[in-house]
């Protein structure tokens, strides 16, 4: 299959795109990109809601463009930079636009971001993007303030501007004021019906709005591609949507595109971003149609090597390869009107590993295997809040174990299904209350489960603690000092010898200390106070079914902190997988290498990233339903295509090939 490079395209009509436009062929070519993005009205050089006169030149650059690409057989997109408008930064709105105004939960008013529900913006809206699809493009994009959260200065978001509490009253039946809304719409405990007032009309104005630029653009040219940017799936969550139905409002008779959110504007720890990945952008595919186009968005923020290496942005583009992409968009230099930089040196890398996206490409549709993470777009529907204090109480915290499994090369895969049988099931945070009690009974009778603390305690609150034979929980915070490590009880010994610790104590989560029912539980470590005092049970086994991680209520947009982490729970969490003889295939020996696991009719297919700066010297992999193995090959993102050999006993499987830093590895078994 073909893999699309997008490059984002940002220079400022009539002053600085002359040079751009003449070097733009060759940087294509360069770069072996496939299509150009015109940015209109972007960033630093947004002047607001535009008029008439001020978005005109932005088709025309759009159309000069294309006659510039065609030159190296590129297509051209367009990325209107506004819908709502990200932020006020200094903005207001000009003379004659009436559009009614964001208010924030507090009662805070925007400058310049609109609220979603007004109708004239609607109709404004609808109409610059018929205007810009007078240019034909390719794909014209929806950016990702087409949302309620992240619109300085205001707190959190919106909306809850004086039409948007009629709206909420009206369908509530009685009279409300902002402060009686917000308060019930988080009230801690049993949910209010202002939660799914508030959902329900959020979802509709974001679905109406789309269909509304979706008509305006296909009557004009209906071969236009719309796609939508998107930011993080528990934030979304929040806002009530439901990517089915947003997706198909704006796509019409088109597959919807989507460009998802990639967690590293920056450079950071390549550890640390496959771990956001697989809690945001591997989330997010889960959650979204089976018949959408991905092109996720690499960003290079604030841009040039000083924010973001060759050697980082190629580690991108090899890990999103198991979000089964159909591409990926590349905004790699400055929204100030720069346009392209030759000295940064990013073609290079671009030209370098296009042959092995293509090449590779197809593996990722195939059924992805391992451990089963459930999440569901519909949890903030049913969470209970801690305070009732923040809109971020609404996002779900879903993705725990998806952190723990990348790290510590265990194959894993994101699900919907909670009707799932025969297999290993990891569930933390609230999901149970959104599947409901029938549901939660019939996932604990059909698997085995990994859960974290929430889980635990969520099940506990909905009567049903006995499925994991727990009585009682009680939380201790990270850095309160009650417990600061746990010891290692099992006969087989961890990191190589008896009684091992590992810290519980500062850059980790909430401790949970739960009481069992008696003879059902079976501690694999125990929490351990200062002075060495007994806490209670760490890790755990229950009816030989379910293992406990005690921690949880970890931030959803923190990330999976560090302390969660440790060669000791690595072990640990791969022994219980042996001990249940799952079929779940994982690579030992290493860490921050994450696995990826595909089956055909006649291979098992591995996807290896190597996230560490610490080269792999040889693949040791666990393969516990595999009788025999006939055939190994490995293909490289650095070398290549090689046969290594490999020595097949016990279900372990040695492969004598090398993985280097930042690099992946296909590997097909037969």
């Amino acid at each position: 299959m073909s893999y699309l490079y997008s490059l984002r395209f940002a220079v400022d009509p009539g002053r600085t795109e002359a040079y751009s436009l003449e070097q733009l062929p060759e940087y294509v070519r360069a770069a072996r990109i496939d299509d150009v993005m015109v940015f209109a009205n972007v960033e630093e050089l947004n002047t607001g809601h535009t008029d008439l006169r001020e978005r005109a030149v932005f088709p025309d650059l759009a159309e000069r463009t294309a006659t510039v690409a065609a030159r190296a057989d590129a297509s051209m997109s367009l990325n209107p930079w506004h819908t709502v408008m990200h932020g006020d930064y200094g903005k207001r709105l000009r003379e004659g636009q009436s559009f009614r105004r964001m208010v924030d939960p507090r009662g805070r008013v925007a400058d310049l971001v609109v609220c979603p529900r007004d109708e004239a913006w609607r109709t404004y809206l609808a109409q610059l993007y018929e205007y810009y699809a007078s240019a034909r493009p390719r794909f014209l994009w929806v950016e990702d303030d087409f949302r309620y959260h992240n619109h300085p200065p205001l707190w959190w978001g919106g909306c809850f501007c004086d039409e948007h509490l009629a709206e909420f009253s009206r369908r509530a039946g009685r009279p409300l004021t902002r402060e009686e809304f917000v308060s019930g719409m988080l009230q801690p405990g049993e949910v209010s019906e202002f939660r799914g007032i508030w959902l329900d009309t959020a979802r509709e104005a974001l679905e109406e709005t789309a269909a509304a630029i979706e008509r305006a653009v296909h009557a004009v040219s209906p071969g236009t591609r719309l796609g939508l940017m998107t930011s993080v799936p528990a934030v979304h969550a929040a806002e009530g949507r439901h990517w089915a139905e947003l997706l198909g409002a704006l796509s019409g008779e088109h597959p919807p595109a989507v460009r998802i959110h990639l967690p590293a504007y920056s450079e950071t720890r390549p550890a640390e971003y496959l771990t956001a990945l697989h809690l945001i952008a591997d989330v997010h595919r889960a959650l979204l149609p089976a018949t959408a186009e991905i092109y996720p968005e690499l960003e290079n923020f604030p841009y040039s090597r000083f924010a973001k290496s060759s050697a980082f942005l190629r580690f991108q583009l090899l890990s999103a390869q198991v979000l089964a992409l159909d591409g990926m968009t590349l905004d790699l230099f400055d929204l100030n009107g720069n346009g392209i930089v030759w000295t940064e040196g990013y073609q290079d890398a671009l030209a370098a590993t296009k042959d092995y996206l293509e090449r590779t490409a197809p593996v990722f549709r195939e059924t992805r295997g391992g451990v089963v993470v459930l999440v569901d777009e519909d949890s903030s529907a049913a969470l209970h809040t801690s305070s009732g204090a923040e809109m971020t109480e609404l996002y779900p915290r879903e993705g725990f174990f998806a952190g723990l499994l990348g790290a510590y090369g265990i194959a894993f895969r994101f699900s919907t299904d909670s009707d799932i049988a025969g297999a290993v099931v990891a569930v933390s945070g609230q999901l149970f209350r959104t599947i409901g009690v029938e549901r939660t009974r019939a996932l604990f009778l059909a698997n085995r489960l990994l859960l974290d603390a929430e889980a635990v305690d969520t099940l506990i609150d909905m009567g049903l603690g006995s499925l994991a034979g727990a009585e009682t929980l009680a939380w201790s915070a990270g850095d309160a000092g009650a417990v600061t490590y746990e010891e290692a009880v099992r006969d087989a010994p961890l990191l190589g010898r008896p009684a091992a610790r590992a810290s519980v104590l500062l850059m980790g989560a909430d401790i949970a200390q739960v009481t069992y029912v008696p003879g059902r539980s079976r501690a694999l470590t125990t929490l351990r106070a200062p002075g060495h005092e007994d806490r209670g049970t760490g890790h755990a086994i229950v009816d030989d079914r379910v293992m406990i991680v005690p921690f949880g209520r970890i931030d959803a947009l923190a990330g999976l902190v560090p302390m969660v982490r440790t060669t000791l729970r690595q072990e640990m969490m791969h022994g219980v997988l042996d001990a249940w003889r799952a079929d779940v295939v994982r690579v030992e020996g290493c860490a921050d290498v994450a696995l990826y696991e595909y089956r055909t009719s006649d291979e098992l297919l591995l996807y290896l990233v190597n996230a560490s700066l610490d080269p792999v010297p040889r693949l040791r992999l666990r393969l516990p339903s595999a009788s025999a193995v006939s055939r190994v090959a490995a293909d490289h993102s650095d070398r290549g295509r090689t046969s290594p050999e490999f020595v097949f006993e016990g279900g372990r499987l040695l492969v004598e090939t090398t993985m280097a830093p930042l690099e992946s590895v296909l590997i097909r078994i037969r």
